[in-house]
């Protein structure tokens, strides 16, 4: 039999409802922060590869960041 939770919505007084709900916001939170770093270091290659583009090759680029070159390489098409 469901719970009336009057004010709580339908199943939040069930602790794996309760659970599942702050997991859900965790993982929001997270995705926000990830979203907010992949944006910063987006920021910083293009700054490095902009500044001295014969110092940073997407070789060097992908070595100092720790990604592929690939990735290097998505991120200045997609800002070009």
């Amino acid at each position: 039999m469901a719970s009336s939770g009057r004010g709580k919505g339908p199943g939040v007084s069930d602790p794996r409802a309760a659970r599942a709900r702050e997991l859900h916001r965790l993982a929001a939170e997270a995705d926000a922060l990830a979203a907010s770093r992949r944006s910063e270091r987006d920021r910083l290659i293009l700054q490095l590869r902009a500044e001295e583009p014969q110092r940073w090759s997407y070789t060097t680029l992908a070595a100092a960041v720790g990604c592929s070159r690939e990735l290097v390489a998505l991120v200045l098409r997609r800002n070009a």
